[in-house]
């Protein structure tokens, strides 16, 4: 048995039942397979979603928390990268078991030794670079490149504003490539586990749901709703490209998302409300103070105390620890704008289990569709109002949401998928299933359950 992978980073399952009769190869596999949703952990960001996959395991186990982390011992932040996870990666239990594997651009996928090859995504270090170097020849050959580009240059994202176009044809021409160059390794190369993922989506989502979804109070109908729809179609026919290149008879073909999106019009500056709750103190520049503050917030809704013995000038003892963390949350959880409440949920690290928990924020903050943490203002906390709108962002997952109202897709198809299987997994879910159709022994740490109970011939 085989099973094929094909990731769409953000890809909404709202937007695929939108456009379904404009999209006959999932139309196709909804009739004839199963689709479904995936449900993301929280955080539903982009870093801790695929290291959930990719594990079969909570955050408290493969120790991502968010994009960042802070360096122990001080009040800095550094960017989260794939050597910080903390369990093995599913192909890495695949190649141990003698399993032959291609990974192409799967986010927080690092370089490492397997039975087969690895082209490291979003994050890694050594993003674009294959290995082994036998791989990078190959491409380099056929397609006369050094480096494989997965996913759009910062300077493109940085002027979608200014130049919205250029930022759809560059989206565009890097999806074209990556289908191209992974049909081309799918063909060339021994596999019995294949996974490509596709950015596209996610970075398009960010910048222009107002447009596709008419429940976002700016909702706008025009040219931008038009190349939104045709780079779903776009995705559609290279599923179907796919799927040319398999025989579904020996092979489990998944689509799936690490997460959907919900509106964002609104951006809410956490430590200007923790400043006016006097959990924070105001420093320098209209800067939040780290050292002398109770509590602070970072880009992602993520709060943090300033816990003593932990932090280096700690001023909140651990007895009165859980005292605070429920004020903070009862204070948070009461603000509404205009009568609708900001925040559905602040949720503790208690909703993670494993030896990492520790290295999780005090508080997370689930906002509800609309609004999310100001990343450029996170360390404001005077600017007039703590609740902005949104200049950038018209579509969010990360700042942060329930992931129950950001799903992402799943659709399988395979010899005898029964129609009556789940249709709605957590990620980590699909890392043992995977495996159970490759019979190789599920390791016991793992949190994830085979989504049903298989044979090769995936029957129920």
């Amino acid at each position: 048995m085989k099973v094929l992978v094909i990731g769409s980073d953000g890809m909404s399952p709202i937007l695929v039942e939108k456009w379904m009769e404009k999209l006959p190869t999932l139309r196709k596999i909804k009739k004839e397979g199963i689709l479904g949703k995936t449900i993301p952990p929280i955080p539903a960001q982009t870093p801790v979603a695929w290291t959930t996959f990719m594990t079969g395991v909570n955050p408290g186990k493969h120790g991502i928390f968010s994009f960042t982390t802070r360096k122990i011992g001080t009040y800095k932040r550094k960017i989260n990268t794939p050597d910080k996870i903390k369990t093995k990666t599913l192909w890495k239990i695949l190649s141990e078991h003698g399993k032959k594997v291609g990974v192409i651009n799967v986010p927080m996928a690092r370089t490492e030794n397997l039975n087969g090859f690895i082209i490291p995504g979003f994050l890694a270090k050594r993003e674009g670079i294959p290995y082994p170097s036998r791989v990078r020849e190959k491409l380099q050959k056929k397609f006369k490149i050094k480096r494989f580009i997965g996913d759009v240059e910062t300077k493109v994202l940085q002027e979608v504003k200014e130049e919205p176009d250029k930022f759809f044809e560059r989206v565009n021409e890097i999806t074209d490539m990556q289908a191209d160059i992974s049909l081309f390794l799918l063909e060339e190369e021994k596999w019995d586990f294949f996974m490509t993922v596709f950015m596209g989506t996610d970075r398009i989502q960010h910048f222009f749901w107002k447009n596709v979804d008419e429940n976002h109070p700016e909702y706008e109908r025009n040219e931008f709703t038009f190349k939104v729809e045709k780079y779903y179609q776009k995705m559609d026919k290279i599923i179907s490209e796919f799927l040319k290149n398999i025989d579904l008879e020996e092979t489990l073909f998944i689509f799936l998302s690490d997460h959907g999106f919900c509106p964002v019009h609104s951006e809410v500056l956490v430590n200007c409300l923790l400043y006016k709750q006097g959990f924070a103190k105001g420093g320098t520049e209209g800067n939040i103070d780290d050292e002398n503050s109770i509590a602070v917030a970072y880009e992602y809704g993520d709060i943090w105390l300033n816990l003593e013995g932990r932090e280096p000038n700690g001023k909140v003892q651990a007895k009165k620890y859980n005292n605070i963390v429920q004020k903070i949350k009862e204070h948070l959880e009461k603000i509404e704008v205009d009568g609708q409440k900001i925040v559905k949920h602040v949720v503790t690290r208690d909703v993670y289990w494993g030896p990492y928990v520790n290295d999780a924020p005090d508080l997370i903050i689930l906002f509800n569709p609309g609004w999310q943490a100001s990343r450029s203002k996170a360390k404001k906390y005077k600017d007039g109002k703590c609740i902005i709108r949104s200049e950038r962002w018209s579509g969010g997952h990360d700042g942060t949401h329930d992931p129950k109202d950001v799903p992402g897709i799943l659709a399988l198809l395979g010899s005898n998928v029964s129609s009556v299987l789940k249709t709605e997994v957590n990620l980590y879910d699909l890392a043992p299933t995977v495996l159970k159709v490759l019979e190789v022994s599920v390791p016991s740490y793992i949190d994830g359950k085979p989504i049903w109970h298989c044979d090769t011939n995936f029957t129920t």
